[in-house]
């Protein structure tokens, strides 16, 4: 099985211990479910990445990390992915893969044949949740850089 990795997007530099954000806390308490002592990977998306180890399982989750590591893994390609807004869940999908592929950075267009049309408050929200798939595809897929939507 492979080491559990969460996105945090304010790693202290000087502190040895953390807790996780909500949504990664969730996941690793009710999801995975981690006890204390279980060995986790925590990245910034800034690349790079903190070897941890769970030291409190409740409330709150709570991780100890040891030394910053020096790993890069992303692609030497700087692509940009121009996507035409869709429907449902192919929007997700398609972020997701792209990230996979190591895509850098990802723009959301409406096109003339788009049915999603998107504006003001809900074009915010929906970005805020394209920005979370992206998140998720990186914590699978091992990449300690986050695309931005």
């Amino acid at each position: 099985m492979t080491i559990p990795r969460f996105y945090h997007p304010a790693l202290p530099p000087h502190a040895k211990q953390v807790d996780l954000p909500p949504e990664a806390a969730h996941h690793a308490a009710k999801v995975l479910r981690l006890q204390a002592g279980d060995a986790v990977v925590l990245f910034d998306g800034t690349g790079g990445e903190y070897p941890a180890i769970i030291s409190q399982i409740g409330r709150q989750v709570r991780a100890v990390f040891g030394a910053w590591r020096e790993r890069e893994c992303e692609s030497p390609l700087d692509i940009t992915l121009v996507q035409a807004m869709s429907s449902g869940d192919k929007m997700d999908f398609t972020l997701q893969k792209a990230v996979e592929l190591g895509i850098s950075a990802i723009q959301p267009v409406a096109s003339e044949r788009s049915v999603v049309r998107l504006s003001g408050e809900r074009a915010e929200k929906r970005v805020r949740h394209w920005q979370q798939v992206v998140i998720s595809a990186c914590e699978q897929c091992g990449r300690n850089r986050v695309p931005e939507v």
